[in-house]
């Protein structure tokens, strides 16, 4: 399921580990098909590296050298095209001009089969929740990554945390594990898991986690906390997530392709959000964000304010596909909760972020 493309393409669009592609059906919020964009979908393939010669690039025992590139998934003239596309979510081109597009690993469906389509992303959740759990356990140490980004995060002291004498992992090399070792823990699990090991992220790489916990309203809805919800993120809460994302991109406008949206929960989130497109307007709390169905775009009125604040006081590493177990106290919200469990992954979906949040639990 691998296609060569252009190493000088591939260097810019490193992002990620083998993310699955989550099937979404994203139509309009009034009911309406038959938009172009409706049902695309989002993912990570693996693609071998060339040279400038179009020559597969070989490590040193002759194997070829692999990476992984963001993809939007399109139907075109029934067929399922998979095309190649940047940090901002356009389609990167060759040197004619021409979209640069890899064999698809999904295919999608038309628009008569969406219910389905719907009821096989069920199903390929489950499979994916049902996969042998890794055993892979390597010790991680590492000094705290430079900051060598600029950082759209605000900047403060973050909390220290005690590790029982386990260093922190904080590496840029991340562990890559296939689709079929890769096994995303529910929140309940991640609690029970008996081997956890306590470690200390950096300064910033903790006021990063703390802003992704800390989106405003976030703590009105759990997700992924055990195998009854697992993977379904709520339409709900990736709506409060949106308005949150979409205000990090900094554009002076209320009007946003859907595709940046769209983008911006796959990188929150490390998977589509089925549906979000098409139940949005109905299912979430808030009138500041609404799609449109005419044009495929999402109306932003205003965003919003925080209302809850998170102080970290455990990460734990979970192991497998570099999961993480967050422990945190939260105030500001009253008799809602006063602590969330949260398991993320370390990734590079977002340059910025460098982490997706794939479970929540708030309590007490």
């Amino acid at each position: 399921m691998k296609k060569s493309i252009s190493i000088l393409l591939v260097i810019t669009l490193v992002l990620s580990m083998g993310f699955a592609a989550c099937k979404s059906n994203g139509g309009s919020g009034s009911g309406e098909k038959g938009l172009d964009d409706a049902d695309n979908e989002y993912g990570i393939q693996t693609v071998e590296v060339t040279d400038k010669n179009g020559e597969t690039v070989t490590d040193k025992n002759g194997d070829p050298v692999t990476t992984e590139v963001a993809v939007k998934y399109e139907l075109r003239k029934n067929k399922t095209v998979a095309v190649v596309i940047d940090d901002n979510g356009d389609p990167v081109t060759d040197k004619h001009g021409d979209e640069v597009t890899v064999k698809p690993d999904i295919e999608l469906t038309t628009a008569s089969d969406d219910e389905e389509d719907i009821d096989d992303s069920d199903d390929n959740d489950k499979d994916d929740k049902d996969d042998k759990d890794d055993k892979d356990k390597d010790d991680k140490d590492s000094d705290d990554e430079d900051d060598k980004d600029d950082e759209k995060e605000e900047k403060t002291d973050a909390t220290e945390i005690e590790t029982d004498g386990e260093e922190g992992t904080t590496d840029d090399e991340l562990t890559t594990l296939p689709l079929s070792k890769d096994k995303v823990p529910t929140v309940e699990e991640a609690r029970n898991k008996k081997d956890k090991k306590r470690v200390a992220f950096s300064s910033k790489d903790q006021q990063i986690i703390k802003n992704m916990l800390e989106v405003p309203y976030l703590y009105n809805e759990d997700y992924n906390v055990n195998k009854k919800n697992a993977g379904v993120v709520p339409i709900n809460l990736a709506a409060h997530v949106a308005l949150w994302m979409a205000e990090r991109e900094g554009l002076n406008t209320k009007t946003y392709a859907s595709g940046t949206i769209v983008l911006d929960l796959f990188k929150y989130f490390a998977q589509t959000v089925v549906n979000f497109k098409t139940d949005v307007n109905a299912k979430a709390d808030n009138k500041n964000l609404v799609y449109n169905t005419k044009n495929d775009t999402f109306s932003i009125d205003d965003f919003e304010t925080n209302k809850h604040t998170v102080t970290l006081t455990k990460i734990e590493f979970l192991g497998n596909n570099n999961y993480y177990l967050v422990t945190a106290k939260v105030s500001g919200i009253g008799l809602k909760a006063s602590k969330v469990y949260a398991v993320i992954q370390k990734n590079k979906l977002d340059s910025s972020l460098g982490f997706s949040v794939k479970g929540l639990q708030w309590t007490h």
